[in-house]
């Protein structure tokens, strides 16, 4: 209410103006969101699902938000975030919701790119603090508690993140879901063979006594595997059905056992296993082995194992062997990246090449062999820096 008084000189007379405040209806945010997941999280079983509702911004980076205003001239007010973690066989594991009172907003055509870290300590370019209330839901407390080491068993989740105006579950006004997990689901038989050997009965031949295994898997995961020797009377799939049934070396702690024609079975945290030169029973020229691995996939109930294919490979004459390898340009490459200068001194002087010697550990033959392109190989690619020093 305003008083204005106005003197005239016919006298004084008051004015009274009332002013009524007319509530105006905010504006409704015009926004873009868009949500994408890390590899990580897409391709890894070894997530910790709490890091994806962590308030210490300390976890890993598991998906980014992109959040703009579209309105160029108008202020986005009043916006609260909120996070879901779904799971289809568990449902809702964590649901987390800006604390209302607490509010944040957009300038006119302001971007912000955030993920679930920095969303923790507050959005990028905006002043005001985001806090959460919520996190895991009893359903998801459960699910955690049940894991083995906090890894995501194989299951399809998604990654859902609103925005409301108002107050937290208000006015919806942006809303972004991404799924993962179809990599965990889908894709646990999608693992094969690469070396040595082809196919059973392919009658392949190779020439290194310490072959390398070598397949294609999913990262995060463990695999068995199984190297047989030949028996005329039994099949390839029998023997390593039976090799199978014996406890696995998994370990320095769990040395295993292993039948007469058993060579190797060995638990592998990875996607390939050199062919030891102690501890096992060396390869024999002339002989036909049969070889294969078997995921070991953690689920909710347990271990899920599946097999490969089975490969197979007979092993050439191992002194014709390492003279061919000798022989080969590779190799004659590989001795002149890790000897520099010294390979023409040192084949001037008569001198021949007998064996490796890399941290402590011999090796000769193929598997000397195989070292010495690995090095020449991780020299090429700046891995690895050779120094020839002279005793």
């Amino acid at each position: 209410m305003y008083w204005i008084k106005k003197v005239t000189k016919y006298g004084a007379f008051i004015l009274i103006l009332l002013v009524t405040a007319i509530p105006v209806r905010a504006q409704q945010a015009q926004l873009s969101l868009d949500i994408q997941v890390n590899e990580a999280l897409a391709n890894s079983q070894s997530i910790d699902v709490q890091s994806l509702v962590s308030n210490t911004g300390n976890g890993p980076t598991l998906f980014q938000i992109y959040l703009e205003n579209e309105n160029p001239t108008e202020y986005a007010n009043n916006l609260y975030l909120e996070v879901i973690i779904r799971s289809d066989k568990v449902g809702e594991i964590a649901h987390a919701t800006q604390v209302d009172g607490q509010p944040f907003s957009l300038s006119p055509g302001q971007k912000v790119y955030a993920t679930n870290n920095s969303i923790s300590k507050g959005l990028p370019g905006i002043e005001e603090a985001i806090q959460f209330d919520g996190g895991l839901t009893q359903a998801g407390k459960d699910f955690v508690s049940n894991l083995q080491g906090n890894t995501l068993p194989a299951d399809r989740y998604s990654v859902e993140i609103n925005v409301y105006q108002g107050g937290p579950q208000q006015t919806k006004v942006a809303s972004a879901k991404a799924e993962v997990g179809t990599h965990i689901v889908e894709a646990t038989n999608d693992f094969y063979l690469l070396s040595p050997g082809d196919v059973a009965g392919s009658n392949t031949t190779i020439s290194n006594t310490y072959p390398n295994f070598q397949w294609q898997g999913q990262t995060g995961t463990s695999y068995r595997l199984l190297v047989v020797e030949g028996k005329e009377d039994d099949s390839p799939q029998s023997l390593l059905e039976g090799a199978a049934s014996t406890p696995p070396q998994n370990g320095t702690t769990k040395p295993g056992s292993l039948v007469d024609y058993e060579m190797l079975d060995v638990i592998v945290d990875g996607s390939n296993y050199q062919y030891p030169s102690t501890g096992v029973q060396d390869l024999e020229p002339g002989k036909t082995y049969y070889w294969r691995v078997i995921q070991r996939l953690k689920t909710g109930n347990g271990i899920d194992k599946k097999k490969s294919e089975v490969w197979s490979f007979s092993l050439a004459n191992h002194q014709k062997s390492v003279v061919a390898a000798q022989d080969n340009g590779k190799f004659s490459n590989a001795l002149k990246t890790v000897l520099g200068d010294k390979f023409q001194e040192f084949s001037q002087e008569g001198y021949s090449f007998k064996s490796v010697k890399i941290d402590g550990k011999i090796y000769r033959g193929g598997q000397a062999l195989q070292r010495l392109l690995d090095l020449s190989r991780q020299a090429e690619q700046g891995d690895v820096s050779i120094v020839i020093e002279e005793q």
